[in-house]
């Protein structure tokens, strides 16, 4: 309650601030000298405010000159931010104090540059004192100054990042030029690196890429589920309108991305090649480096072996060039296209990779699919943005402390950003009662965060049922999924042809994302029930908009059984302590050697592995979404209230249906039959009338379903 009346009392705030801002636009627009005021005693009034717009722009006019007009600029934003929920980040007396300060110095420099008159009397006052002291040089350095640092601190305005963009600007530009230039001397390159071996580096290397700044992927390692595109530089979107009634979350609620760390230089990078060629040398493994691409968290040198050099060999030294490079741990692996060998080696100094630098990407904002996830960065710093829809179910493991939980909260957050509660909701299964407790009464859950084993399980076999009753649906309407089957509903509800009564008065189905956090508790509480549903579920429930997403610590072959393996294509795996456990979840090794802290491997159905370092989001900027989110709306459970109170008797057994003898009447009396119709005549739900349909279906009353959105006939007369 506190909170909503302050809300308001903010609003008043803002709208008064607006208005007295217009007011003394309206007041400096209208102003005439001749007016009646503290100046001239005429008896005209030409202000469109009268005698009380006629004094205040002369006050403003004579103290400060050409700055009046600064002062409704300020008061219109001010309120403005304020009126939608976003007012500034400084102090209140802070904030007063720098606007009092930057419209002294604006009046000053005013008075400076253009005349007496331009600043008023403020402006007279300060310039005439610091020329004595600084004279006129010192008092446009003094006043200029002023002005910069007092709208740096306002509008919260970094010199330093500004020039690290134009920097980044300038060096992306200079590196396409400097790659086109060196493919086009390749050859003269190679035969003076034959006339003068000795002298010339054993190397081949393009421009080192700098971190996160990418025109385009430099290697081919994408399949076409994933959408990488560069990180543009952008200001955060405000939260974008999904319907009149429910608004989407901002960008402003969440942390903005630390500045990046400078790159290794390249000396660095040049000694890290020749100690690599020569530990691999020791080996007996000829080869050289002929790329070095460095990223937020690690560096990946191309390795190109002589011929007859097998790549197990290779990969079997991961962990003695671990040790001659100092590093935590290295992962080796073949380069889809090339010739070559990757060898990602951990940065001493590691980028930070937050969850907003990746929602605000054109990849993510643009996307047209309402389960778009925002995973993080791939080793080039490219945003990786994939979709939920497609994969169309993802199953997640990792040692405690790797970022198993964190990577799905940013999961969670992507679709919460994405989709409104009536286009997307979940079922949350938290066994461990920590991590999804956070979104405990947000409008998109289906019903209460679910802890225990028992109800988990009951759940899941109730979606089961929910996922009949949608392939019902679109075999009735004729649609092959449930974007179509949605589009028909929409199409119906706009056209309201008789034709279409079968999908007039029903509602699109929103999608639906089953969060489990720990599958293994599930397992060992109930496994064969658990193990059952979610085979069905993932096996079936792709076309009528159901997805899950499991995660688990465990990943032993009784947690990820074969079954629920073979229905998960897609999965992620964090860093897991044994090679084992890396084959169990990947069916290749390499997660054993990952870093950690959202370090992870990514695999889809047909795609390579993808190592992609995850998006972090923080518990508070959670509680600051989720408060947003509940601000507007509350948690709707009558879908599954539905599917409880409904009886799940079959067709068979219309003697068990009080309701049967009532709907053959109706239907028997007006002559057409449709599930539609039977809904609202006797206002029941769709299930339960679907059953009597095929009740009356059995006993010869109506035929056989028809065309799609056509009502059924009746075969039988009233008697």
């Amino acid at each position: 309650m506190e909170e909503k009346s302050s809300r308001i009392k903010e609003e008043i705030i803002g709208v008064l601030a607006i208005a007295a801002g217009i007011v003394i636009i309206v007041s400096l627009i209208s102003h005439n000298q001749w007016d009646r005021s503290f100046s001239t005693d005429s008896p005209e009034l030409k202000n469109l405010l009268g005698r009380f717009g006629s004094y205040v722009s002369d006050i403003l006019l004579q103290v400060i000159g050409l700055t009046s007009w600064l002062i409704p600029v300020i008061l219109l934003i001010s309120g403005t931010r304020r009126v939608l929920g976003r007012p500034a980040q400084q102090r209140q007396s802070l904030f007063i104090i720098s606007c009092i300060l930057l419209i002294l110095s604006v009046s000053s420099f005013l008075t400076l540059t253009l005349g007496s008159h331009s600043g008023g009397a403020i402006g007279v006052i300060s310039t005439n004192l610091t020329k004595q002291i600084i004279s006129t040089v010192g008092s446009y350095l003094l006043f200029g100054t002023l002005t910069l640092i007092t709208l740096m601190y306002l509008i919260q305005f970094s010199l330093i990042n500004m020039f690290a963009a134009v920097k980044s600007r300038v060096s992306s530009g200079s590196r396409i030029l400097a790659a086109m230039k060196e493919r086009n001397s390749n050859t003269a390159v190679d035969e003076a690196a034959e006339d003068d071996d000795e002298t010339s580096q054993p190397h081949i290397f393009e421009e080192v890429i700098p971190p996160v700044r990418f025109e385009q992927e430099p290697l081919p390692l994408t399949g076409p589920e994933i959408i990488i595109k560069p990180a543009a530089k952008k200001t955060p979107a405000t939260a974008r309108k999904a319907s009149s009634e429910y608004e989407l979350p901002g960008t402003d609620l969440l942390n903005d991305p630390p500045p990046s760390k400078s790159r290794p230089p390249k000396e660095e990078l040049l000694d890290r090649s020749d100690l690599l060629e020569k530990k691999l040398l020791d080996y007996s493994i000829e080869g050289k480096v002929t790329y070095v691409s460095p990223g937020p968290i690690v560096t990946m040198f191309e390795f190109e072996p002589a011929p007859g050099i097998k790549i197990s060999k290779v990969m079997s030294l991961a962990d003695d060039l671990a040790m001659a490079l100092k590093a935590t741990s290295i992962r080796i692996s073949p380069i889809h296209g090339r010739s070559t060998l990757g060898i990602e080696v951990p940065n001493k100094d590691r980028d930070s990779v937050v969850f907003k630098e990746i929602i605000t990407n054109d990849a993510f904002t643009k996307s047209p699919s309402k389960l778009a996830l925002a995973l993080g960065k791939d080793i080039f710093g490219v945003p990786v943005i994939t979709d939920l829809s497609k994969m169309p179910h993802l199953l997640i493991a990792g040692a405690t402390g790797s970022g198993k939980s964190v990577g799905m909260n940013s999961i969670v957050m992507s679709i919460l950003y994405q989709a409104t509660p009536k286009e997307v909701k979940m079922l949350m299964i938290d066994p461990k009662m920590l991590e999804l407790s956070a979104y405990e009464e947000i409008p998109h859950l289906l019903m209460p965060v679910i802890t225990l084993p028992k109800e988990a399980s009951n759940a899941l076999k109730k979606l089961v049922f929910e996922m009949e009753r949608r392939y019902r649906l679109l075999a009735e309407s004729g649609a092959r999924n449930i974007d179509a089957y949605n589009k028909h509903i929409e199409s119906a509800a706009r056209s309201k042809s008789p034709k279409e009564d079968e999908g007039a008065d029903r509602e699109p189905l929103p999608y639906i994302v089953i969060f489990i956090d720990e599958l293994a508790d599930l397992m060992f509480a109930s496994g064969r029930e658990v193990e059952d549903s979610i085979a069905r579920l993932a096996g079936m429930a792709r076309a009528a908009g159901i997805h899950l997403v499991l995660a688990t610590q465990r990943p032993s072959v009784d947690v990820i059984t074969g079954i629920i393996k073979a229905n998960f294509p897609s999965r992620i795996s964090f860093q897991v302590s044994s090679k084992l456990d890396s084959r169990i979840i990947l069916d290749t090794y390499g997660a054993e050697q990952l870093l950690g802290k959202g370090d992870m491997l990514f695999t889809s159905p047909g795609k390579r592995i993808k190592r992609i370092h995850g998006a972090y989001v923080s518990e508070e900027e959670i509680s600051d979404v989720v408060k947003f989110i509940k601000a507007q709306a509350g948690p709707d459970y009558t879908l599954f209230e539905d599917l409880v109170m409904e009886p799940q008797e079959t067709a068979g057994y219309a003697e068990k249906d009080e309701l049967y003898a009532q709907a053959r009447d109706i239907v028997l009396s007006a002559g057409q039959a449709s599930i539609s119709y039977i809904q609202r005549r006797m206002k029941i739900g769709y299930n339960r009338a679907a059953r009597i349909m095929e009740m009356l279906e059995e006993e010869g009353i109506v035929g056989p379903p028809g065309e799609a959105g056509k009502p059924r006939e009746v075969l039988r007369r009233h008697e």
